[in-house]
């Protein structure tokens, strides 16, 4: 997830709480006020920030402990020395109905998968997990990790967080969902392009993967894009390649707020 939460002493004995109540400890000295006028965060609100989405962060992802446990106590008839049936147990020792018991084991999968897939890598989709993926975004995919798999569930999230980022809502999950064309589930490059154009049609304008950087995006196609690759395309079409050159040019510099007159060269103006 999107931090480390360590509690001291290590776990707890079964039927102790363990990491809630150790983050709930930790946000200690409740402010009543703003702390300072500054824009920027003094070091005692930094700390205090952390431990106070620290605890969100756990509260978002505790659906996948939750229904991953009940599974194995539903599975492996784990009530069975205490309660006759896995519904009174759930109802008699959590206090929760067995069909909300069951929405949770049906969810938990797609949060692990997600979890695995983007686990170590340097871009931020880890952070947007921990955020995002509560119980409301999952239970959306459980539909379609149910009728293909939940590779194809997760897949289709994670294309949508590419774009979207912390703008993913529940709305959106289920929308793209159920707009995924059945020959495109569990594939990657299918599933991306499917979720913008499903994207692209609820707001009229073409999507852009939100975690891309968009300076390294300039920085590869000024790699790419050098004066061997112009002069071979020259040679291939010279009237098309200076109208894309030219339109290239004052787009550019319009963008960075750069006054460029074009002339056009002597070879130019004789051909």
């Amino acid at each position: 997830m999107g931090r480390q939460i360590s509690v001291e002493g290590g776990p707890q004995g079964p039927g102790k709480t363990d990491t809630a109540a150790a983050l709930a400890r930790a946000i200690e000295h409740l402010p009543t006020k703003q702390l300072s006028d500054t824009p920027v965060l003094i070091a005692q609100e930094r700390e205090l920030l952390g431990h106070c989405e620290a605890a969100l962060e756990n509260l978002r992802v505790a659906y996948w402990a939750a229904g991953k446990a009940l599974q194995a106590i539903r599975d492996g008839r784990l009530y069975r020395a205490t309660h006759a049936n896995f519904e009174d147990y759930c109802q008699e020792q959590w206090d929760i109905t067995r069909q909300y018991a069951n929405q949770l084991i049906r969810s938990w999968r797609i949060a692990q998968k997600l979890f695995e897939m983007v686990g170590g890598k340097s871009n931020d989709l880890e952070g947007i997990l921990s955020r995002k993926l509560g119980f409301g975004q999952a239970w959306e995919l459980v539909a379609l990790a149910e009728e293909h798999s939940v590779d194809a569930a997760a897949l289709l999230y994670l294309a949508l967080i590419q774009v979207k980022g912390l703008g993913t809502t529940a709305a959106l999950v289920k929308g793209a969902a159920n707009a995924l064309p059945a020959a495109a589930a569990g594939k990657k490059k299918a599933t991306e392009e499917a979720v913008l154009a499903y994207l692209a049609s609820i707001d009229g304008r073409p999507q852009l993967p939100a975690a891309r950087d968009p300076y390294k995006a300039l920085t590869r196609a000024t790699k790419t894009l050098d004066a061997g690759t112009v002069q071979a395309a020259m040679e291939r079409d010279p009237e098309g390649t200076r109208a894309m050159v030219r339109e290239l040019i004052e787009t550019l510099s319009a963008s960075a707020g750069i006054e460029v007159e074009i002339k056009s060269s002597a070879s130019e103006s004789a051909a």
